[in-house]
């Protein structure tokens, strides 16, 4: 059972990959249109097919820019859960030790 202090490292994790996805996309988008572009100047595309084509611009650069955001957030919540799950492991550690030579010692 999770209680509420306790950092959703799994949560985060899972953040993470959605925003690296949505970059992903967003710059396959970007090469798809480049791609497409190229052969488009060569028809010279109606007006209803360039406008098409900057929404989907758009759309791409969007995409590249929410998720490279969305990237550096959920990093940064992740590092901090990791240095805090790092730091109570320590004293966990340190506080078996302490209470086990406490114990371990022999009374006159």
């Amino acid at each position: 059972m999770a209680s509420a202090g306790n950092p959703r490292v799994g949560l985060r994790v899972l953040l993470t990959v959605f925003w690296t996805i949505i970059l992903v996309a967003g710059l396959t988008v970007g090469v798809l249109l480049a791609a497409a572009g190229a052969a488009s100047r060569i028809e010279a595309a109606l007006t209803a097919t360039i406008e098409a084509t900057s929404v989907a611009a758009a759309l791409a650069v969007g995409m590249v820019l929410i998720g490279l955001w969305g990237i550096a957030s959920s990093h940064k919540s992740l590092r901090h859960s990791v240095e805090l799950i790092a730091e109570v492991d320590r004293a966990r550690r340190e506080t078996i030790q302490l209470e086990s030579s406490r114990h371990g010692q022999q009374f006159k």
